[in-house]
């Protein structure tokens, strides 16, 4: 009885270290299947592994196949060497990670923005110039002139995008797109009661177009010029001139490289008066260096020449300087600082009146 007992009793301590081994198996088997990845212990995900169950992997099992192991990243921002260990295939010895063989930045999978039509688009493929003149944007300029003494000069306008062909949104877009512009351009004269001196209007429209570092605009604008009723009171014997110009454009602008841009334009009207002559061009370059911190802003600079038919191509030079702020997602900016003027007014009512001015101003660009 003893014998039988001992008998017994051996066998149930076996079963139970049978048992206690089969366990520690499937331990380790359930560690090693969820190495490496996000284990959701949620509902759906254990509804998951139940409709489609993987067979146990033991220790002396052979390796299950690496091939439905993605190591494509979206975003594109990843090199494999900063893939974790444990995400690359066994199959892939160290040695083989880090040759020349394994994917690169480049080859790795990211979504690239396609083109397609977008109405009334963010951004502009064309920016204005930034020490244009006559450009459509909001801005206050208060300087002192060496004949006339203190001016105010504002201009109320802006350029939006009608339609697009081309990648999405305002930051680096690139295709086609429509333009449509317009403009005021108002001279006040600060020591008489900011009586309105003179007025000039500006509407367009433009083809645009930006492909890399390169864009390109062709189009239409029109320009006329008016007197203010004050400044006839005050000067009776002033005869007014009709200054109109009905222009075609065209234009380049070179991204030279981040913080530099230079470009040039050529305006050829189609119908003048008022001392109006056909050819107008404009050049220049902006020098915006890239800030360390956006919120802060950064330094800008900018010079533009402007060089017209109608003052025989004496060229006026307008330099500016200060400090801007962009948008991040919008990339319109905002300008605070110095202008210098040397040429002819840009006030066409007096088109070939000579003008030396220094002051300060604002502007917002679109």
């Amino acid at each position: 009885m003893i014998r039988s007992f001992s008998l017994v009793r051996f066998q149930r301590l076996r079963s139970a270290k049978r048992a206690f081994v089969f366990a520690l198996l499937l331990l380790g088997t359930a560690t090693e299947s969820t190495r490496g990845s996000d284990l959701s212990l949620s509902p759906l995900s254990l509804a998951s592994y139940a409709e489609e169950p993987s067979a146990i992997e033991l220790p002396w099992s052979e390796p299950r196949g690496d091939d439905s192991l993605s190591l494509s990243d979206p975003s594109g921002l990843l090199e494999q060497d900063d893939l974790p260990a444990d995400l690359l295939p066994s199959s892939l010895a160290p040695s083989q990670v880090h040759s020349s063989h394994h994917p690169s930045r480049s080859q790795l999978s990211r979504s690239q923005p396609r083109h397609d039509w977008t109405i009334l688009p963010e951004g502009l493929l064309y920016k204005s110039y930034l020490a244009g003149p006559h450009e459509p944007r909001i801005s206050t300029v208060i300087f002192s002139d060496t004949e006339n003494g203190v001016l105010w000069d504002a201009t109320l306008g802006g350029r939006v995008g009608l339609l697009r062909y081309g990648t999405p949104g305002a930051v680096a877009p690139q295709g086609w797109q429509w333009d449509l512009e317009g403009a005021v351009m108002v001279r006040l004269d600060v020591k008489n009661s900011e009586d309105v001196e003179s007025m000039d209007f500006r509407f367009g429209t433009l083809i645009t177009r930006a492909d890399g570092p390169w864009s390109a605009k062709f189009g239409y604008f029109h320009i006329s010029s008016h007197v203010g009723d004050e400044y006839m009171e005050r000067f009776p014997l002033f005869e007014r001139v009709n200054y109109v110009t009905e222009s075609l454009i065209i234009g380049a602008s070179y991204q030279a490289s981040e913080p530099l841009r230079v470009y040039g334009e050529l305006a050829y009207a189609v119908k003048t008066s008022g001392g109006a002559k056909p050819i107008q061009i404009q050049m220049g370059a902006e020098h915006i260096p890239v800030p360390l911190q956006p919120q802060r802003g950064g330094p800008f600079s900018a010079i533009n020449l402007d060089i017209r038919e109608a003052v025989d191509f004496s060229p006026t030079m307008t330099l500016q300087t200060g400090w801007q702020w962009q948008g991040m997602t919008s990339q319109r900016r905002i300008r605070f600082g110095l202008q210098y003027l040397n040429g002819y007014t840009t006030q066409f009512e007096f088109f070939d009146k000579r003008e030396e001015q220094i002051g300060i101003g604002s502007w917002f660009d679109y």
